[in-house]
């Protein structure tokens, strides 16, 4: 144990709650983490940073994280014959107002591609682009992303999600119960499965 971790005290989250203290990021958490690993047990998930070097407009920088994902999606699906790729994108904004994205990407056979080829893509793809890191993705990502949402940033997702159906579990907080904001976890759980 090191010294850092003996000073800090100890959160205590609410009944149910396994990651945060507000019913909103536990919401966002828990979905984000149930959507990823759901499906078999041998598929791969990244955990995966994009940068930019100076200030870009947000459109523009939403426009070459898609023309990246596209590039992505195609050789995934060139190589496991499916286009069942998922991802979870959080937007978050630098103090110098310079915006970055942290993703998780999910495929089963994903692991198959080469997770340094994918950073050179996008390091090497624009003079306006910044670094890329591609890492194998644990659970703890998921309220890595979700804290992005209580600093003002953006969740979105996209590819393959057909057929997935949000479990009731992922809400933290349900009608009555004496935590506060059960009404904006629902809106949250239904809104992002």
């Amino acid at each position: 144990m090191n010294s850092l971790s003996k000073t800090l005290p100890k959160v205590k989250y609410p009944a149910g709650h396994r990651f945060f203290q507000d019913c909103q990021r536990e919401t966002y958490a828990r979905f984000i983490e149930w959507s990823m690993w759901s499906g078999p047990p041998q598929q791969a998930v990244w955990f995966v940073t994009l940068t930019f070097k100076t200030f870009i407009e947000n459109w523009r920088a939403w426009v070459m994280l898609q023309k990246w994902i596209g590039h992505l999606r195609q050789s995934y699906q060139d190589l496991q014959g499916s286009d069942r790729l998922r991802w979870i994108c959080a937007t978050e904004w630098q103090i110098r107002e310079v915006v970055h994205y942290h993703l998780l990407i999910s495929g089963l056979g994903l692991s198959d591609l080469s997770r340094k080829r994918w950073e050179k893509r996008w390091e090497f793809g624009d003079r306006n682009t910044g670094f890329c890191r591609i890492y194998d993705a644990d659970r703890k990502a998921a309220p890595y992303l979700a804290k992005y949402i209580h600093k003002g940033g953006e969740l979105n997702r996209g590819g393959y999600w057909r057929g997935l159906v949000t479990p009731g579990s992922v809400t933290c907080c349900r009608p009555g119960s004496s935590v506060q904001n059960s009404d904006e976890s629902q809106r949250i759980s239904q809104t992002a499965g």
